[in-house]
């Protein structure tokens, strides 16, 4: 669904999880990005 939309809109996905999108090359700019540290409080 996700996917969807962005090829839909011709948006790039950004995404933490880019092996989640393999095969849509060609129909949708990935971009992997990492996942921030969250420092918790004590």
């Amino acid at each position: 669904m996700i996917a969807a939309i962005a090829i839909a809109e011709e948006l790039p996905l950004f995404t933490t999880d880019p092996d989640g999108y393999e095969g849509l090359d060609g129909l949708l700019t990935v971009v992997p990005v990492t996942r921030p540290t969250v420092l918790h409080d004590r």
